[in-house]
C-alpha cells in the first residue's frame, strides 16, 4: 500500500470480520486494510457508472401526476356512482310482483315462468 493513503480506523462486528477475511482469502489479499479499500472502491465506482433512469425533481413529478390520476379517477367513480338508478324499474317491480303469487311446486314454478315468458 501506499504509505500517503490514510486508512480510517474503525470498529467492527465480529459477523463483518468474519466475511472481510472470507473476501481477503478468496481474492488473495495481503491484508484486510486492501480488502476494505477494495470493497470500498468498488462500491463508490458502481455508484458513478449506475445509470440514473430519473431524477428525484422528475420522480416527484410522476408522483404528483399519479395523484392527480387518483384524484380524477375517484371523482369520475362518483359521478358513475351518481349516475346509477336507484330506484326500482317499473319492470323489476312487474316481475318481482308477478312472482310473489307462484306456488312452491316446482312445476308450477315452471309452468309460471315460461307463461311469463
Amino acid at each position: 500500500m501506499n504509505s500517503n493513503k490514510k486508512l480510517p480506523s474503525v470498529s467492527i462486528s465480529d459477523s463483518l470480520y468474519q466475511s472481510l477475511t472470507t473476501y481477503q482469502d478468496k481474492k488473495q489479499l495481503d491484508s484486510l486494510d486492501s480488502a476494505v479499500v477494495e470493497i470500498l472502491t468498488q462500491f463508490f465506482q458502481l455508484g458513478e457508472e449506475a445509470k440514473r433512469y430519473a431524477t428525484v425533481e422528475q420522480l416527484d413529478t410522476l408522483a404528483e401526476k399519479a395523484d392527480r390520476l387518483s384524484q380524477q379517477i375517484a371523482a369520475l367513480s362518483q359521478v358513475n356512482a351518481n349516475n346509477i338508478p336507484t330506484q326500482p324499474s317499473a319492470i323489476a317491480s312487474e316481475v318481482s310482483e308477478d312472482w310473489k303469487d307462484i306456488e312452491d311446486e316446482p312445476d308450477e314454478i315452471l309452468y309460471d315462468f315460461l307463461e311469463y315468458q
